[in-house]
């Protein structure tokens, strides 16, 4: 996806907005572009991550996070998002097919997307595939901190796996 010069400058500008915890205007802001420019991923993404975080609008999230997907399928953020999003409403499945998808975007970030395929996993108590999903992502992990994180995710699935 080619970057556009100047809504990316209306983004900065509802960032800007949304750091001052205003995100109304920033919804203004971005809402006035999209009619002049509906098929920019990162607009989509941006508006729905304000919707999902900031405004608690969780229907209109999800459809601006699928959007952006559809316009550009190698902007990764907008799998890792709508992966939360999805598991946090428990639409579990539909999560993790999400996250799998997502790992094929380009600069991926694969650790936190094989790490929330896990999460949803384990949400649905199939500690097999979430141990395995963790591993991956531990494998593509570099910082120490979210190491030790995977590490221990995968020693809380397999106390819960003995568990009956």
């Amino acid at each position: 996806m080619e970057k556009i010069k100047w809504i990316e400058e209306y983004i900065n500008e509802a960032n800007n907005f949304i750091s001052m915890g205003e995100y109304e205007q920033a919804l203004k802001v971005l809402n006035k572009i999209l009619y002049e420019e509906p098929g920019y991923a990162r607009l989509h993404y941006t508006l729905g991550c304000i919707y999902y975080y900031e405004a608690d609008e969780i229907k209109k999230g999800e459809q601006h996070l699928k959007l952006a997907i559809h316009f550009d399928k190698n902007y990764a953020d907008s799998y890792v998002d709508l992966g939360r999003l999805l598991s946090k409403e428990e639409r579990l499945d539909e999560a993790i097919k999400v996250y799998l998808k997502g790992v094929k975007a380009k600069q991926a970030n694969k650790t936190r997307l094989l790490s929330g395929a896990g999460n949803a996993y384990e949400l649905k108590r199939n500690y097999a595939k979430a141990i395995r999903h963790y591993r991956k992502a531990l494998r593509h992990s570099a910082e120490l901190w979210n190491c030790i994180v995977l590490e221990e995710s995968i020693k809380r699935c397999k106390r819960k796996s003995k568990v009956k």
